[in-house]
């Protein structure tokens, strides 16, 4: 009798165990539901986050040797592609063209042997000089610079790289003159 009422007592505390675990795993699913929410409408699986736009592109120079200086500005053509995610870099003119509004990252680098030379980019949304990054000097080797920016785009607006008069970049095999862009989220 006694050891039936201890395996009664055994078989009570074990189903309090499983009664009070079943509630804590639901309570954890509650929980986990809630932070795959996005907000209130849009969870990480919904279309509203898995089909949105898909905008980058990746390039270097693809040029051996300097490109410039020349007399004037002269917008810079990437040709070599890493990527091109949407095709929204054209690789004959050198121009990004925003397919949607939203927020976008660009970045650029660039290097050159520099012997009495300037070296420089600047990076211009439509016709306005966003960024720039250069370099000056008789250091007689090898210099990189390099710049990036966030910026909100409109449909239609344009990114391009200028090498401004009388400058001069370099390239090669080892890509050192890359101009990268993404669309972080669209607005």
């Amino acid at each position: 009798l006694i050891i039936l009422s201890l395996c009664l007592l055994m078989i009570k505390t074990l189903i309090s165990r499983v009664t009070s675990t079943e509630s804590e795993v639901a309570k954890l699913q509650r929980e986990n539901v809630k932070c795959l929410s996005l907000s209130s409408n849009h969870s990480l699986y919904s279309p509203a986050f898995t089909e949105r736009p898909k905008v980058a592109f990746s390039t270097s120079l693809g040029k051996t040797g300097h490109q410039g200086p020349f007399n004037t500005a002269t917008t810079v053509i990437y040709k070599n592609i890493f990527t091109n995610t949407g095709e929204h870099y054209n690789q004959a003119t050198g121009i990004f063209t925003a397919p949607v509004r939203g927020v976008y990252h660009f970045s650029f680098t660039m290097g050159d042997f520099l012997q009495s030379t300037v070296m420089g980019l600047t990076l211009f949304k439509n016709e306005q000089q966003i960024i720039h990054s250069g370099e000056v000097g008789d250091h007689q080797q090898f210099r990189y610079a390099s710049n990036a920016v966030i910026l909100q785009l409109e449909v239609g607006d344009v990114v391009f790289m200028q090498l401004p008069a009388n400058y001069r970049i370099y390239d090669d095999s080892n890509h050192r003159n890359t101009f990268i862009g993404i669309l972080l989220f669209p607005v």
